[in-house]
């Protein structure tokens, strides 16, 4: 009885192997088979970008070998911008790909619900918006995510809102990922962002502010600098020093140098210090070179770096630093930059020499 178990678990083990072997082999087959097609359709599709007239010859084309190349498609779709886009758009819209996304925002699987707001975002359908904002409050992050992601890719300023209720609501959307979609979205959500500015929830004005600054809105100077003034928050201030520095209005750099100094918390000394290095103004410079003598390191080390990038006259402070006029301390700062920028320009000489 018992050699007749173990032969019957024995047959039962082989016989498991041989399906799981032979399931490998039919899958793998079927992925080979599917990336020969894909391969022979793939210039096709790009020809597509240049003759809509071949258009109805891909929308023809039967199930099996629409499977192989709507990946394809899909990729290709979401590396282009403008008018180029519009053939594939079409293609996707005939073959059903776009009626077949809709069906999944309601479906069930995260998963599924993920894939098919990507698509509605890539085919920019902004008929779908209100559904696309209801994923926002979707159980699952990565579903809110894909729906953040979407709303940038739709370019309708009505998902501004959405996008920044999505940092103080319950379930929060990471602050990069609005951030990038804002900024997808153009100026004409601007307005609505420059009136984050002065919402409750300090995430909120803090990712207002940052986007401002990507966006260089100068109309946003004036609430900016309220904030690097007024606010109770630290992130907040830091973000506003970011976002004036990427303004550049005539009137930053007295605004930076106001919180270089002493009277300032520590981070938001730092970040003033490397503000103006990235806001580039000559009349920077000095205050730039005596924080080369204070303390912490990292505000000395930033002052070092922004005067570099101011040129000559940055250079010919740090040259005088260098030379003790300030005291050891500076001097090393100074030394160390003037160093690393010798060192950069050398690298980036022989660069050329290789390409030339």
């Amino acid at each position: 009885m018992g050699s007749a178990i173990m032969l019957a678990g024995a047959v039962s083990t082989v016989v498991l192997g041989v399906l799981i072997t032979a399931h490998h082999l039919t899958s793998a087959r079927r992925r080979s088979r599917r990336e020969r097609e894909a391969q022979r359709l793939r210039p096709l599709v790009f020809r597509l970008l240049g003759d809509p007239g071949l258009l109805p010859e891909l929308v023809a084309l039967d199930r099996r070998a629409w499977a192989a190349v709507e990946p394809t498609v899909i990729s290709l779709l979401g590396n282009l911008s403008g008018a180029v886009r519009e053939p594939l758009v079409d293609l996707l819209t005939h073959r059903g790909v776009l009626d077949s996304a809709r069906r999944g925002l309601r479906a069930r699987r995260a998963r599924a619900r993920v894939e098919a707001v990507h698509v509605v975002g890539l085919l920019r359908s902004k008929e779908d918006l209100p559904r696309v904002v209801s994923l926002m409050a979707d159980p699952r992050p990565e579903v809110r995510v894909a729906a953040a992601r979407a709303l940038g890719g739709l370019a309708d300023a009505r998902g501004a809102r959405p996008l920044l209720g999505g940092l103080s609501c319950s379930r929060p959307v990471p602050a990069h990922v609005v951030a990038h979609s804002l900024l997808a979205l153009g100026p004409t959500a601007n307005p609505v962002i420059m009136d984050a500015l002065r919402h409750p929830h300090a995430t909120v004005r803090a990712v207002a502010a940052e986007v401002l600054g990507f966006g260089g809105v100068v109309a946003a100077f004036p609430l900016l600098v309220r904030l690097l003034r007024e606010d109770a928050e630290l992130p907040v201030r830091l973000a506003a020093v970011r976002a004036l520095a990427r303004t550049g209005t005539p009137a930053t750099a007295a605004v930076l140098i106001g919180f270089v100094g002493r009277g300032s918390p520590s981070e938001l000394r730092i970040a003033a210090a490397e503000a103006l290095g990235a806001l580039g103004d000559p009349a920077a410079a000095d205050t730039l070179g005596f924080l080369l003598a204070e303390e912490p390191h990292r505000l000395a080390h930033n002052a070092s770096r922004s005067l570099l990038r101011l040129g000559d006259h940055g250079r010919d402070i740090l040259s005088r630093v260098a030379g003790g006029s300030l005291g050891p301390a500076a001097a090393v700062h100074a030394i160390e930059a003037l160093a690393w920028n010798q060192i950069t320009h050398e690298r980036l000489a022989a660069a050329a020499r290789g390409h030339t």
